[in-house]
């Protein structure tokens, strides 16, 4: 009974904790540090070996290297195949985020501003992608296709990838909505403005962080996807990471480990301008 009331005073009256508690407390925050730290060393020294290893003198991928050289930057500088890959990759990563931008706005504006039946369900379908692997979306997009009679093309590719990252805009698009004022709005319709003029005036200025900072990752993910493009993908009109596939599966060229390295420092870049541009607030608050 003492005791009870000792940690009942105890409880009420700020009274530090005890040393074991405070010892396990100190223990937990060393383990989630740890576990912090090889997590973050796998997912950043394999990158880190592949850069080194880009630079290296030898005729195939191998670490340590044993020299330091930029040929295999200089052979992908003049390999016609890389570069047409690499364009065929662009042009369809800019054609879905441009699609992905169109549907999503209007999208996000609808889902936080309208009530409608079956609101919740249709939120959720839209966001399947993000739970399913990608290998799991490009079969079913294949047999879809198969099932329709369409032949494989860049504008079906397109639509595969718009499928894929479709989600990323709206829900950044729809966290920046939920947090816009909507009394500016009221304010501009009791004004006499029309639903495009708030649109346009109010609306889209407030939501431009949110969209730019959902169009980075829905490029980034469009243009290093390889689970949809590698079903969908038209034969002549391959995308890099289907041929970078085939050249690690049949020759193992490590030309391969050059285009790695420019593909880090690209997303990198966009990474940091989409940052810039956007600001953290658009993207840590998602």
């Amino acid at each position: 009974m003492v005791q009870a009331d000792q940690l009942e005073r105890g409880a009420a009256g700020g009274v530090p904790p005890a040393p074991r508690t405070r010892a396990a407390d100190a223990g937990w925050r060393i383990i989630l540090h740890g576990a912090a730290a090889i997590g973050l060393i796998m997912l950043v020294v394999p990158t880190l070996i592949i850069i080194i290893t880009s630079f290296d003198t030898r005729n195939f991928i191998g670490f340590p290297p044993a020299g330091f050289a930029l040929e295999r930057f200089d052979r992908l500088v003049h390999d016609q195949a890389i570069i047409d890959a690499a364009i065929t990759s662009l042009s369809v990563a800019v054609a879905a985020v441009l699609l992905d931008v169109v549907l999503a706005v209007p999208a996000a504006i609808a889902f936080v501003r309208r009530e409608f039946a079956g609101k919740s369900f249709l939120l959720a379908f839209l966001q399947i992608p993000l739970m399913l692997p990608g290998i799991v979306i490009g079969i079913a997009l294949l047999i879809f296709i198969s099932t329709v009679g369409i032949d494989l093309s860049l504008g079906m590719l397109v639509l595969g990838h718009v499928v894929l990252t479709f989600p990323f805009v709206l829900r950044i698009t729809m966290s920046r909505m939920e947090r816009a004022d909507i009394a500016l709005e009221e304010a501009a319709r009791n004004l006499g403005a029309s639903r495009l003029v708030v649109f346009g005036r109010i609306q889209l200025p407030y939501l431009a962080p949110g969209i730019v900072a959902g169009a980075a990752f829905a490029f980034l993910s469009s243009f290093d996807n390889l689970t949809v493009s590698l079903f969908l993908t038209p034969v002549g009109d391959m995308t890099l990471p289907v041929h970078l596939f085939f050249l690690m599966r049949y020759d193992l060229d490590p030309v391969v480990a050059a285009v790695a390295t420019v593909q880090v420092l690209a997303t990198l870049t966009i990474i940091v301008v989409g940052l810039r541009v956007a600001g953290e607030d658009a993207i840590v608050s998602t």
